[in-house]
C-alpha cells in the first residue's frame, strides 16, 4: 500500500464513516418519535448520505494541504418537525441522536481495541483510534450550542420560546460566528498569554479527557 493510500485510509475513511452514522442517527429518531420523511425519501441506507464535497473532496483537500485537522459532513436527513407531538422538544432529542451516536461508537471502538489489541493488525488499531477520536470531535463540536449544530436545538427547549424563531434565524451565519468567535479568542489568547477559544475549551480538552477515560 502506498504512503498516500495508507493515511488516506488512516484518516479519511473513519471520517466518512463517523459522519454517515451521525446522520443516520437523527433520522432513525425522528422516525421513532413519528416522522418518516427520511425513510420514505430512502435515507436509511449508508451510501444515501454520501456528500461528494463534504464526506470526500473537503476532508481529501484538507489531506493534501497538510492540515492538522480533517473536518466533513455528509448529506443531511429530511426531517419534518409537523409530524412530530411536541415538535421543539421532539426536534432537540433528534438532534442529541447524532451525537450520541458518535459518542457510543467512540466508546465500543474503545473496548473493541482494548479487548483485541494483541490480536489484529497494526493498520486497523490505528484506523480504530482515528475513529475515536473523529467520534469524540463529532460530539464535543456538534453540542456546540450555535445554529445549525445540534447544540442549538438542545439549547431551544430551555430558552423562553418567544426568542426561539429570532434564534433560529441565525443559522445561515451560524459557522460565522463561530469562526469569529474563535478568532476574537485566539486574539485575547495573544494579548493575555492565556489559551481560551471554542476549538480549545469546547472539543480538544474535553477530547483528551474523554479519550484517555476510554482507554484507561
Amino acid at each position: 500500500m502506498s504512503q498516500f493510500a495508507y493515511t488516506f485510509v488512516l484518516n479519511v475513511i473513519p471520517l466518512v464513516v463517523a459522519v454517515i452514522l451521525h446522520e443516520m442517527s437523527h433520522g432513525a429518531m425522528a422516525y421513532v418519535l413519528g416522522d418518516d420523511t427520511a425513510k420514505r425519501a430512502g435515507r436509511f441506507k449508508l451510501h444515501t448520505h454520501f456528500d461528494l464535497y463534504g464526506s470526500f473532496l473537503i476532508p481529501l483537500g484538507l489531506y493534501l494541504i497538510r492540515s492538522p485537522f480533517l473536518i466533513g459532513y455528509a448529506k443531511p436527513v429530511p426531517v419534518d418537525p409537523r409530524n412530530f407531538k411536541h415538535p421543539l422538544q421532539d426536534m432537540a432529542l433528534v438532534a442529541i441522536a447524532g451525537p450520541l451516536c458518535n459518542l457510543i461508537l467512540a466508546a465500543i471502538t474503545a473496548i473493541a481495541i482494548k479487548d483485541f489489541a494483541t490480536d489484529v493488525n497494526y493498520l486497523f488499531i490505528k484506523i480504530g483510534m482515528n475513529f475515536i477520536i473523529v467520534n469524540l470531535a463529532l460530539f464535543f463540536f456538534n453540542l456546540i450550542p450555535i445554529p445549525p449544530l445540534d447544540g442549538s436545538r438542545i439549547l431551544a427547549v430551555i430558552m423562553p420560546l418567544r426568542f426561539v424563531p429570532k434564534f433560529y434565524a441565525l443559522e445561515s451565519w451560524g459557522f460565522f460566528i463561530i469562526i469569529g468567535i474563535e478568532a476574537l479568542c485566539r486574539q485575547i489568547s495573544n494579548m493575555t498569554g492565556t489559551n481560551i477559544g471554542i476549538f480549545d475549551s469546547l472539543i480538544k480538552t474535553p477530547l483528551l479527557a474523554t479519550l484517555n477515560f476510554l482507554m484507561s
